[in-house]
């Protein structure tokens, strides 16, 4: 019995010790995420003037960029992500605008210089500090986008998260078509 107890306590201090020798951490991981006017997996174009879409959408998403907690008298921050999927097989689509208004309806950002091209199967994300509560409690985004064919609707949506302290929240939000072309 005494040689079982050995193996089984050598067993766990092994597994300890490999365990606290990891090298990998989530800081070093390596980021998608964008906030300037070249969003990533997107190619920038230039839409002559008698481009004529067949298909487009204007998609709000609500976002929040910080949330109430104890009966109001507090706010939690959030850090955003709001993600764009081409959810089509074969055809890309084009995303002409990304607009970031905060609770008041007030234009915070356009993240868009210029329309870009959005790839088969491909997306595209825009990303809000946790520090950055200009948005506040009722932030939204509108992207708009528009093909040249028939194509499947793209899926839009914005992920919360805070993990302050020992404590982590998080959340999404789906895009809502708010006007169809």
């Amino acid at each position: 019995m005494p040689k079982k107890y050995l193996f089984c306590f050598l067993l766990l201090i092994s597994l300890f010790f490999f365990a606290c020798n990891s090298t990998q951490t989530l800081d070093n991981q390596p980021t998608n995420i964008t906030n300037n006017k070249n969003p990533i997996n997107t190619e920038t174009i230039n839409l002559s003037p008698d481009f004529k879409p067949i298909t487009g959408q204007i998609i709000y998403i609500p976002v929040y960029s910080n949330i109430y907690h104890s009966n109001q008298q507090r706010s939690h921050n959030l850090a955003v992500t709001v993600s764009f999927h081409n959810i089509d097989l074969d055809n890309s689509i084009i995303i002409k605008s990304v607009k970031y208004y905060d609770t008041q309806g007030n234009l915070i950002d356009d993240y868009l210089a210029s329309p870009v091209t959005l790839k088969p199967l491909a997306s595209t994300n825009f990303y809000i500090e946790d520090s950055d509560t200009r948005g506040g409690i009722g932030a939204n985004f509108l992207m708009e986008w528009v093909a040249d064919k028939k194509v499947v609707k793209p899926f839009a949506e914005s992920v919360m998260i805070s993990t302050a302290s020992t404590q982590g929240i998080s959340f999404t939000s789906q895009g809502r078509i708010v006007k169809e072309f």
